[in-house]
């Protein structure tokens, strides 16, 4: 589910269930359901991020990046 989304959807969709859950609108069953599917997109934002923050710290001091770098296996 989580490999189609963009990071930004992932987020969007973890805030709405954020927001369900704090207004209480789960019944028990659906918060179990629902607290699984936050902590996979949770896991997805987070692996995403980490990936940007590897990527970042590759970069030269002059914003370039080292062309003999394969940024596709850093993922």
């Amino acid at each position: 589910m989580t490999k189609k989304l963009s990071f930004e959807e992932a987020l969007n969709n973890l805030e709405e269930i954020v927001e369900k859950f704090e207004s209480g609108e789960f019944s028990l069953d659906e918060m179990i359901k629902k607290y699984e599917e936050g902590s996979d997109l949770a896991k997805f934002c987070l692996t995403k991020l980490e990936a940007a923050e590897n990527k970042i710290k590759l970069l030269n001091p002059d914003g370039t990046i080292d062309e003999n770098i394969d940024l596709d296996s850093q993922d």
